[in-house]
């Protein structure tokens, strides 16, 4: 009995299955005809907009399709309604990102009421960006960044169609490389659930909006780099931004102390704070800063550089720490300073800061460092041998400084500059990791410029450096640049340089060299800088390879230094043969004038001839 009645149920539920998905099938359309008519509209009154139709959107040549779910950039999803009763497909994803599109930004985007991304990065839109892009409910990503926009940055929360407490779902928002010229100091309220904020390399003058921005608690990432904002960082109650990981402010010109309040921001891995006016001491409460990686304050008026070393080596995680261009005549610290050092160290920069003292000790504990610049200091001894220990350094420059002794035989065996391009290759930095355009300060020039890469480099030029080149300094093959110029190094270039395959900038210049310039060195194929100008050089100058390139500036100030036949205004003797006369001819006249002159004696004689034979009379 019971075996019947289980059958029977079972047969009852399958027939009302059958009979449940028959009904759904009747209700459910066949198909659907193309995006919806609303964002059809929208699209095309952007269209409309444009300087320049995108092929194939409205207006263009080969437009054909009314279903904008078609047109270039555009990416629809079907939506179903209660029950599956009705379908359609709408605009989730607009794309233009370099397309190279013109013309305005209209208003009329924001009928795409579910649209989710917006990027049309990489284009030439101008005028102002509509606030209503901003209060889009659904959109999460907004990127706008490399055009033409000008004008003022206002929030969702802007002008006079919001409504109050409105707000925006928008995550990601980008605006750097543009042109515009100012933030409205509400400009994040309405963003409760921003990430990501950018408006790099833009015109923005005035304050930053610190009471708006401490309202975005989801804050990650802020960059406003490189514009004109001013004031100071103590507005910004930076302790409620606590899962902020990065801070990109530099190239301002903020003024006043660094905020205490970014010690809160336990996630906080990089701060670029660069070159503001920024003063006093670092706070010590930054030691909290346990996830910080990248700590860059160069170019600013910071002082206490023991007290800075002291704070920032509690950071376990600090790879790069650039304080270029600060503490001002005060004293490298020292072993009795209470610096341990930096374990996880990578790069370091004290730069162009007039410090005293010695190359310090405790950077021997930082065993990872692979770039070292303690360049433009007032530093004094000997170079340390054990700089040449690192397993990872590829860039060392020691330059403008008073250090005085020869150059230790131990930075021949650093391992990453004698392994070749590949071991190389594997311990260069970029500061692409870390989300950061690499400036390089050019003393000469007086200017910056940006390196995609730090090159592997040894310059030790401007001290008082003397005795003989290493001849192992050939075995460093991965180098890309060697500066030994303004010391009173003697002795012969070693002919060792010519297994530097790598290297492309080769500056000997005002020493005691002595010798001749060895012939080997006209393989080195990459080499395009080469300098020994102002030392005691003799013989003739190599004209084979990259030789015949250089100007004869490289080879000035060498009396004894011959050429092989290139001219060179007499900067570099040439060959004697005829006699002073020709040398002081040739010095004081240049090289045009005596072959002026010998063209035009040989001209004379040859007239003087020939008029001689045509008038000799003739003998019968």
């Amino acid at each position: 009995m019971l075996r019947v009645v289980s059958e029977l149920s079972q047969a009852f539920l399958t027939t009302s299955f059958i009979v449940f998905l028959s009904l759904m099938c009747q209700l459910l359309p066949h198909g659907v005809s193309g995006c919806a008519p609303s964002d059809r509209i929208a699209l095309t009154s952007f269209s409309t907009n444009l300087d320049a139709q995108t092929n194939p959107w409205p207006g263009a040549e080969n437009y054909s399709d009314g279903d904008c779910c078609r047109w270039t950039g555009v990416r629809c999803r079907r939506f179903v309604g209660f029950f599956g009763a009705y379908q359609q497909l709408r605009v989730v994803n607009l794309d233009l990102a370099g397309l190279g599109v013109t013309g305005s930004l209209p208003s009329s985007l924001d009928r795409l009421d579910r649209l989710r991304v917006l990027n049309l990065s990489g284009n030439s839109f101008h005028g102002a960006v509509p606030p209503e892009l901003l209060r889009m409910p659904r959109l999460r990503v907004l990127d706008l960044s490399r055009n033409d926009l000008s004008g003022v940055l206002s929030g969702a929360g802007s002008g006079p169609s919001s409504s109050a407490g409105s707000t925006s779902g928008i995550k990601h928002l980008d605006v750097s490389f543009n042109g515009l010229t100012s933030l409205r100091p509400d400009v994040f309220q309405g963003l409760p659930l921003l990430r990501k904020f950018s408006a790099e390399s833009n015109q923005l003058t005035g304050v930053l909006p610190g009471s708006s921005l401490s309202s975005c608690s989801e804050l990650e990432y802020l960059n406003m780099a490189n514009n004109s904002l001013h004031g100071t960082l103590g507005s910004t109650n930076f302790s409620r931004l606590t899962r902020l990981g990065a801070l990109h402010l530099g190239w301002n010109r903020f003024h006043g102390r660094l905020p205490a309040s970014l010690s809160r921001c336990r996630e906080l891995r990089v701060v670029n704070l660069r070159r503001h006016s920024l003063s006093g001491p670092v706070p010590s409460s930054f030691r909290r800063l346990r996830a910080l990686t990248f700590f860059d304050v160069g170019d600013n008026s910071i002082s206490g550089v023991a007290q800075a070393l002291r704070v920032l080596q509690e950071c376990p995680r600090l790879a790069v720490l650039i304080l270029t261009t600060n503490f001002k005549g005060e004293e490298m610290p020292g072993a009795a300073a209470g610096i341990r050092g930096f374990p996880s160290l990578r790069l370091l920069g004290i730069a162009n800061c007039a410090l005293h003292g010695a190359v310090p000790p405790w950077l021997r504990t930082s065993a990872r460092l692979s770039v070292l610049d303690l360049s433009w200091n007032n530093l004094t001894g000997r170079i340390p041998p054990w700089l040449g220990g690192f397993e990872a350094v590829y860039r060392i420059d020691l330059s403008s400084n008073a250090l005085t002794g020869e150059i230790p035989r131990s930075l021949t065996r650093l391992r990453s500059l004698a392994g070749g391009g590949n071991a190389s290759a594997r311990v260069r930095l970029s500061m692409s990791d870390y989300g950061v355009r690499l400036y390089d300060w050019h003393v000469e020039r007086g200017q910056l410029w940006y390196d995609r890469y730090i090159p592997p480099s040894l310059d030790l030029s401007r001290n008082r450096l003397a005795g003989v080149i290493p001849p192992e300094l050939g075995d460093l093959v991965a180098l890309n640049l060697l500066n030994l110029s303004w010391n009173a190094l003697s002795g012969r270039i070693p002919a060792t340089f010519a297994s530097l395959r790598n290297l492309q900038t080769l500056d000997l210049s005002y020493n005691e060299l002595a010798g001749e310039i060895p012939p080997s060195l006209t393989g080195l194929t990459f080499l395009s800088c080469f300098d020994v100008s102002h030392n005691r050089l003799r013989g003739f100058i190599p004209d084979a390879g990259q030789f015949s390139t250089f100007p004869c500036s490289s080879f000035a100030g060498n009396p004894d230094l011959h050429l092989h036949g290139r001219y060179c205004g007499g900067t570099v003797r040439m060959p004697e043969h005829d006699g002073h006369f020709l040398m002081a001819t040739i010095d004081i006249f240049g090289m045009p004038f005596m072959l002026g002159m010998i063209s035009g004696l040989c001209a004379t004689l040859f007239v003087h001839v020939v008029v001689s034979k045509s008038t000799k009379p003739s003998v019968h």
